[in-house]
């Protein structure tokens, strides 16, 4: 049984030991929850197929998080007590049944994507993988091996201590260093994916040199990942790294080399170990920042309570208190596992709100950054929460795509806007794959980073120009460096 097999089985069991529950706690029709969930659960075990490309797997893994599996969670075990809120939501039966009715549309407009992909534009399996000579570059790579290594890695440490110390970019906080030529977007792109994007590369000419399974460069990439995001204050680090593996994954796969399951296994269990470090540490930083927290967590796990005696309370041990602030990491983690994940709430809030239309979808184009107005909180969900604007931290809440579609109050809109997003996706990365000449492990970060942008969608979306400015400077790069390779180095 191969990786992706094993994958789906998980998928399975935890869809089936959830799928009773759900049923059971559902209030509205449960035809329309039972269809929701063949849906999603469809597009989800579809997606991880060999014909699948990066951005589809992604994106509906992310989609299934946001919608299926958070409102399952939520409805079975939780009360109903979307933690991120769902603005005037009425919680009636005949309100869930038009967000599931929404949320199955949008998953269905998805598929279609993927049928035409498959079908009018690409197909990894089908790309001719032969036809790029990369025999110069690979040369110029192994003569200057260590060099590049040592570079990189300094590269590595020297931004991400940079900016951790003088923030030019941290997530939920105003930059406290300003530089000129607006160099702040340049240190983001790096440590958001540009880091990651120089790692493809090496790990990509280490395999081309080695042909191997095991390549040390994605445990060396993978630390980046983890250093990069504490430096932004990131709990994301698992989407890199976890492209990082799966496009190396389909390299082997591709190249017709024999897959040794305990590598990547062993691939796995370093990420999901630095990734679990990642947000234990990155949580105690911004609580040290005193990051609002507009929701409350659940407490999944109860913590010791103090005695009292005579009324008056009893200092705890240093045990205890211990145990205390360790469960309330874990409760943290919990809860961002089960309850963090953008969809099915922002939905819930725009079908309430029954003033949208898509006069209101054009309008939110016009949104500019406050500490407390974006147009999803204050006018879709009606929040008449004011954030501190001291010190320089702000919290973010995003509908997601399929939910901003929806401010049009138009399913057909809704249907029509996710097939072209997911068609448009699958072209960025079909073009990622040819600029860096058959690399897929770079496609694969560009169709998680498409992914992961799109299942957060609604803050500032005037702003998305510099996400795709962003890809077109690692198309860019990549070409410039070729370029410059078959230039100057001719052996």
């Amino acid at each position: 049984m191969n990786l992706i097999k094993a994958l789906n089985i998980f998928f399975i069991i935890l869809i089936i030991s959830l799928l009773p529950f759900g049923f059971t706690s559902y209030t509205g029709n449960k035809i329309y929850y039972l269809i929701f969930s063949a849906i999603s659960s469809y597009a989800l075990l579809i997606s991880f197929k060999k014909n699948s490309i990066s951005f589809e797997s992604f994106f509906s893994l992310l989609l299934w998080l946001g919608f299926w599996f958070k409102f399952t969670v939520q409805i079975s075990f939780l009360n109903s007590l979307f933690p991120e809120g769902a603005g005037i939501f009425d919680y009636q039966p005949n309100s869930y049944d038009q967000v599931l009715i929404i949320a199955s549309v949008s998953i269905l407009a998805f598929l279609l994507a993927r049928i035409f992909r498959l079908k009018f534009i690409f197909d990894y399996e089908n790309l001719q993988t032969n036809k790029y000579n990369n025999d110069h570059y690979l040369n110029f790579y192994i003569n200057y091996r260590k060099i590049i290594f040592l570079t990189y890695f300094f590269c590595i440490i020297f931004f991400a201590t940079t900016n951790f110390i003088f923030v030019f970019f941290q997530k939920g906080m105003i930059p406290s260093t300003i530089l000129p030529y607006g160099l702040n977007n340049f240190i983001n792109w790096l440590l958001m994916f540009g880091l990651t994007t120089f790692s493809s590369l090496l790990i990509f000419f280490e395999f081309q040199f080695k042909k191997k399974n095991s390549n040390n460069l994605i445990k060396f990439s993978l630390f980046e990942t983890f250093i990069s995001s504490i430096s932004v204050l990131s709990r994301a680090m698992i989407f890199n790294g976890t492209a990082i593996i799966y496009g190396f994954y389909r390299l082997v796969e591709i190249e017709n080399i024999e897959i040794k399951k305990n590598t990547f296994i062993k691939y796995f269990l370093i990420i999901f170990i630095l990734f679990m470090m990642s947000l234990l540490i990155v949580s105690k930083i911004r609580q040290s920042k005193d990051f609002p927290v507009g929701h409350q967590v659940h407490s999944y796990i109860p913590i010791v309570k103090t005695k009292s005696v005579d009324g008056i309370s009893i200092e705890p041990s240093k045990i205890i208190k211990v145990t205390n602030d360790l469960t309330k990491e874990f409760n943290q983690i919990l809860f961002l596992v089960a309850g963090r994940w953008v969809g099915i709430e922002g939905v819930m809030a725009v079908y309430a709100n029954k003033n949208l239309n898509f006069n209101s979808f054009l309008i939110s184009f016009n949104d500019e950054f406050d500490y407390s107005n974006s147009f999803y909180e204050n006018t879709v969900k009606g929040s008449k929460h004011t954030y501190k604007k001291s010190p320089k931290i702000f919290t973010v809440y995003v509908p997601g795509i399929v939910a901003f579609l929806f401010y049009a109050n138009s399913l057909i809109f809704l249907f029509f806007g996710i097939f072209l997003l997911c068609i448009f996706c699958s072209l960025l990365e079909l073009f990622a794959y040819k600029a860096s000449k058959g690399n897929i492990i770079f496609s694969y970060i560009i169709g998680n980073v498409l992914a992961y942008r799109l299942a957060h969608f609604g803050y500032l979306p005037q702003n998305s120009y510099k996400l795709i400015l962003a890809i077109c400077m690692n198309l860019l790069f990549m070409y410039l460096l070729f370029k410059v390779i078959r230039l100057f180095w001719n052996k």
